[in-house]
């Protein structure tokens, strides 16, 4: 795999994990999801977020 497509899943990652936290939040707020279900959600965002920032940074 060359490092162009790398990039693009690495900023995917980040990408999908920042949508997935403010989701959660937003769906918090509004009362559609329990308390329950936001730690999971915010553990799998933070997973994301680091794994494509991580990613991102071994390449530079």
């Amino acid at each position: 795999m060359n490092t162009r497509a790398k990039s693009k899943i690495s900023e995917l990652l980040v990408i999908l994990g920042t949508v997935l936290f403010v989701g959660g939040a937003i769906c918090y707020i509004r009362g559609v999801l329990p308390a329950e279900h936001i730690s999971a959600i915010g553990a799998l965002s933070l997973i994301f977020v680091g794994v494509g920032a991580g990613t991102t940074k071994a390449k530079q």
